[in-house]
């Protein structure tokens, strides 16, 4: 006889509460054993391009564009990518996916290249010219409406400003090389002044201003009055930001060009890459994690690359890995096309794993099972698990500017060829012969390490301000030390907002600095402080027979030099570096479960 309602409730819900633990578990299962997994289509066409395309903006200033599109009546979807390199060089076409049925526009930024106006910058001007754009291109006859955005560096940063203002038409996004926070993830790391990366990038953006438009000999009246406001961007962008950079000491006051502070409103699917060695490798990750926390559709893919070899995608194909251009098609096949393409079957993050060389696949970043563990810097140069337990030897140097050329971190900042010896780059102990290095024994295992790391650090300084860089390295069996990451601090700008850092199991692994000026702290001469560094985020196994190693030291030049309020307070000064029982000079590191851990030093 079959049980009456009431009866069978409990029974009920039981099972219900089972089965959706079961699918649950299911589902979570299904998430961690994802694998990369071909996918391609054949080219169907060829393509023509129809040059200096012209897009009025709703001040009457004239974007122009170079349109790539099949070779075949009827519509199809839309990649923009907006450039300030001026698109006869850096439109970055995509002729694999345009072979594929796609148009591709790419458009010079206002006051650059073709486009009428000044150059401000990814002003606020700018971001609602993308806006316009993508609402043009999706109104055009060989457009079928669906717009997505396609590109690197500038142009990934450009990606995520327009689509916070969420133009009807976008439908994806593909950034490859994007920063999220102007301040913090390269321009004035650690309160200091960028010196190798931004006079570069200004260099190139003007060159890229100087070749004269495809239609310059049609019309020299309109391009000598392009050039003469092109021109104003001198006075009104470049000089200023060089003046603000070193001429004064710099707040984190303008967020106008920086996406983190706008990502709650991106909507549309986003697939991020980055690299370990990149400039903007802090950004890359954090993109992901609060895109991830908002629900929108986000992958996370890291190379080990600087910024060319990131944004060219020269580091893929890569084991099951495709090339960019291959994944872009699965991405936008599926949220431009319609297509079953199965983005949803990519790993959520994939990482290459430095130290080691393969591609790790992962639920998310930083990983949910890591361990916050204290490695402190000892008298005799070690590096041990063990706090100080008696009063240690201090060791000093003078605050000096002009260290770090052959560095890992150089190789990040300086964009031209040649400029540093390419051993630099795997290399940094010529570099360590001007800091203190802390070492550690030759690891018996092998440790590996996902997220950002803390450095810790008690200091004095005979001046009014200290500059403290630290980097963390891969001692090799040869000797040779690898930089996995850096960090760089004012002491001026310790201040910690806790609200806003990341903690793991009670350590402060990732500390956050407003840069403010109200929270600025006076510099006492000779008296302790601790520096709380953010050192950027890295995905690497310390190979057991290595050494990991930290060093210290009172600058990262050329990547940074202080601004002229630094130089002032800071110049002549001599830092001491504590490590005794009440100044336990130390990083934080995450460690992966389940790394067997060396045994006490």
């Amino acid at each position: 006889m079959l049980r009456t309602l009431p009866e069978s409730r409990p029974y009920a819900l039981t099972v219900i509460l089972l089965l959706a633990v079961a699918l649950l578990s299911t589902s979570v299962a299904h998430t961690a054993d994802l694998q990369w997994t071909p996918y391609d289509r054949p080219a169907q066409y060829s393509i023509v391009v129809d040059k200096e395309v012209p897009i009025m903006m709703r001040d009457g200033v004239v974007l122009y564009s170079d349109v790539s599109r099949p070779n075949a009546p009827g519509r199809f979807p839309v990649l923009v990518t907006m450039t300030p390199y001026s698109k006869a060089i850096a439109g970055e076409a995509p002729s694999y996916l345009i072979e594929r049925g796609y148009v591709h526009v790419a458009v010079d930024v206002r006051g650059q290249g073709s486009s009428g106006g000044t150059w401000c910058n990814r002003c606020e001007i700018e971001q609602m010219d993308g806006y316009e754009v993508v609402q043009w291109a999706a109104a055009q006859p060989w457009s079928d409406g669906n717009v997505g955005m396609y590109g690197s560096s500038y142009r990934a940063i450009n990606q995520m400003l327009t689509a916070a203002l969420q133009p009807p038409a976008l439908k994806a996004l593909f950034p490859i090389a994007s920063s999220t926070d102007d301040y913090r993830d390269f321009g004035r790391t650690g309160g200091d002044a960028n010196f190798a990366f931004i006079p570069t990038w200004l260099a190139l953006v003007m060159a890229a201003e100087a070749i004269p438009p495809g239609w310059a000999a049609d019309d020299p009246i309109q391009y000598v009055l392009n050039d003469i406001q092109h021109a104003g961007a001198l006075t009104t962008s470049t000089l200023p930001t060089i003046i603000k950079l070193w001429g004064q000491q710099t707040y984190d006051e303008n967020r106008v060009a920086s996406p983190w502070y706008k990502l709650d409103r991106i909507k549309v699917p986003t697939f991020l890459v980055g690299g370990w060695r990149d400039l903007f490798v802090r950004g890359e990750t954090l993109n992901f994690e609060r895109l991830r926390a908002l629900k929108v559709p986000v992958k996370l893919l890291m190379v080990d690359g600087n910024h060319t070899e990131t944004s060219g995608g020269e580091l893929l194909p890569d084991g099951a890995v495709p090339g960019l251009q291959q994944i872009a098609l699965r991405w936008f096949d599926y949220y431009l096309k319609g297509l079953n393409s199965r983005p949803d079957l990519i790993p959520p993050v994939t990482v290459k794993l430095k130290g080691d060389g393969r591609m790790e696949t992962m639920t998310q970043w930083p990983r949910t099972d890591i361990k916050a563990k204290r490695l402190y810097l000892r008298g005799g140069h070690r590096l041990s698990t063990v706090a100080p337990s008696a009063l240690e030897p201090e060791e000093q140097f003078a605050q000096v500017y002009l260290f770090g050329y052959c560095s890992g971190t150089s190789e990040r900042f300086i964009l031209l060829a040649g400029v540093i010896p390419p051993e630099c780059a795997t290399d940094n102990t010529f570099n360590e012969q001007t800091e203190l290095v802390y070492t550690t024994p030759i690891f018996e295992a092998d440790v590996m390490l996902a997220g950002p790391i803390a450095a810790n650090m008690w200091i004095k300084t005979t001046r009014n301000e200290a500059i403290l860089s630290v980097r963390v390295t891969d001692v090799h069996p040869d000797g040779s030390s690898e930089e996995l990451s850096f960090g760089l601090l004012a002491a001026s700008f310790r201040a910690v907002d806790t609200t806003l850092s990341r903690f793991i199991n009670s350590e402060n692994i990732q500390p956050w600095h407003p840069f403010s000026r109200d929270s600025v702290q006076a510099v006492t001469p000779d008296q302790p402080m601790l520096l709380e560094i953010e050192v950027y985020s890295t995905n690497a196994v310390i190979k057991a027979g290595h050494r990991l190693r930290v060093s210290v030291g009172p600058s990262n030049f050329p990547s940074y030099l202080p601004p002229v309020p630094q130089i002032e307070n800071s110049l002549g000064g001599v830092l001491t570096l504590m490590h005794d029982p009440q100044h336990p000079s130390h990083i934080v590191l995450p460690i992966v479960p389940p790394t067997t851990w060396p045994p006490l030093w």
